[in-house]
């Protein structure tokens, strides 16, 4: 397997939810509701979770986050 890339980042939300709403409901028009989770930001160098969104450096192992 190759590296993998997240492409969630070029997807337009709206067009989304439309095909989405469509799909569980039958019919055009139709706005489902969708949830989306939160990504827990982590030390990509510990894996501990960094609490503060403004932080540089993890407090764990030092890795520069910034």
């Amino acid at each position: 397997m190759g590296s993998c890339i997240d492409l969630r980042k070029y997807q337009d939300p709206e067009a989304v939810q439309e095909v989405f709403s469509k799909i569980v409901s039958g019919r055009k028009g139709y706005k489902a509701v969708i949830e989306r989770k939160k990504e827990i930001p982590k030390c990509p160098g510990c894996g501990k979770v960094i609490e503060e969104e403004t932080a540089k450096f993890c407090s764990e192992c030092g890795y520069k986050l910034r």
